[in-house]
Order: C-alpha cells, then structure tokens, then sequence
C-alpha cells in the first residue's frame, strides 16, 4: 500500500489527561475520568468511561492535527469494548430482578463509542468499530489504511481498553488507556511505509507491563518513535507472534 502522513498525536489514561502528562510521567491521581467535551452531557448519560475515553483522543487528535471533527471518518478499535456496561448489566440483570436499563442497554454495543461521537459532533462520515483481540491496533490502522488507498484524504484512528471490571480484572489485568491519530492519504512530513510482516522488532518505548497488556498499547510504540525522531521500522502488533511493521519516515 502507499505511504501515509500521521498526525495529531493523542492519548488519555487514568492519572494523565493528554500525551504532555504522559510525557512528564507524573500522574495526576484526581485525572479519573475523561471530560470527552465534544460531547453533550445530557448524551453521555450512562455512557461508559470507555466511550469518554475515545470520544476524548478523538476531540484531542482532530485538534492538533487541523482536522473537522464534525466531518472526518472515524476508525475505533477495541478489544473488550464496552466491557464495564455488559458486567453492569449483567449484575442487573441476575442480581436486580432480571430488570435492565434501557440507557445503559443501548450503550452495551461495540460501537456505542462511535455512536456517541459521531451524535456528539452531528458527524455522518463513515465510521466503524473493530474487534481485534490484542491485535486490535493494528487491525484498525490496517483497515483505516486501506480506506485511504481506495478514498484517499483522511480519517481518524482511536483505539482503547479501560481497566476490566471486576470479577474479570484478575483474568484480563491491564490499566486504561487510548491513543488515537489523524492518518492522510497525502505522504507529506510524518510518514507510515511498507506495512508487513517480521519475526521480531526491537521494542523502545518505556511501558509497565500492566500497559503492554492493553491492546491500544503499540501506539506507545509509534508515539514514542515520532516524538523522539526515531525513523525506520515501528512494531505495531502486541508482543508475541508475528510482527505487524511499518516505516517511519521524517520529511519537510
């Protein structure tokens, strides 16, 4: 496929509001949950901090990057999705006399996220939300690469995992977090190349391994190698099996 720019780096985890606080590596223990402004709290009643937490490096990402969040295709990936509301709703469920809440019902799907934003922001461009396992990443920047060879221009890319709740957080433990990036067809400044396949890529970024257990965590990887002017080859697959690689390029 051809090369493509990134742009608009973003990222939200509990104790860091935006990719500067992650940077410092201070955290902040009152950032709990997201203030996803682009959309109206009256919408977001029963809303998951999941969906805040994409609707969040969405609003992040378009703005640094320049780009029309009332406009822009929007790619999210996820791998437990909207975990916290289907455990909540099955308490109600089997513990509250079978009774469910509607409100929180209809945010019980994978792409209540995508839903909620694109409301939020009276956005009608294609939207989809993809479930990729651990691999979720780099099955989401996959597809949205793909729609830019055939449509060109540019899209949104977000991807997040909240914190499992319990009884699953033993089986399944990782701390939140979401990245998200503006990708265009245009390979100007920034640039992603030669998407494959590897064995084995050497890993840069500092992450704990409660992070690396997320699947939106091999953004850390390409935020890590743009922010420190690192180019060659970036892995975007979780550790383990095969190897999803791409380019990194630095231009004008």
């Amino acid at each position: 496929m051809k090369a493509i720019s990134i742009d608009g780096l973003a990222l939200w985890s509990p104790g860091f509001p935006n990719l500067a606080a992650w940077r410092s590596g201070r955290a902040d223990p009152d950032v709990i949950k997201p203030p996803c402004k682009l959309v109206g709290s009256r919408l977001k009643r029963g809303s998951s901090r999941f969906a805040n937490m994409l609707g969040e490096v969405a609003e992040q990402s378009c703005e640094a990057a320049g780009a029309d969040v009332t406009q822009i295709p929007t790619f999210y990936g996820s791998s437990l999705g909207e975990i916290e509301t289907m455990v909540t709703l099955l308490r109600m469920l089997y513990e509250e006399e079978g009774k469910l809440s509607p409100t929180r019902f209809k945010n019980a799907v994978h792409n209540a996220a995508s839903g909620l934003v694109s409301i939020g922001t009276q956005n009608t461009a294609f939207s989809t939300a993809i479930a990729g396992g651990s691999r979720s990443f780099e099955t989401t920047l996959i597809e949205a690469w793909v729609y830019l060879a055939v449509e060109g221009g540019e899209v949104l890319v977000a991807v997040a995992d909240d914190r499992p709740p319990e009884p699953l957080a033993s089986l399944n433990d990782h701390d939140g977090l979401a990245v998200a990036f503006v990708l265009r067809a245009a390979a100007e400044g920034t640039t992603l190349s030669n998407l494959r396949l590897e064995p084995e890529v050497r890993r840069f970024a500092a992450v704990s391994d409660q992070v690396r257990r997320n699947c939106a965590s091999p953004g850390l990887e390409l935020i890590d190698a743009v922010l420190t002017g690192r180019s060659g080859p970036v892995a975007l697959s979780p550790l383990g099996g095969p190897q999803m690689v791409a380019d990194l390029a630095f231009g004008e």
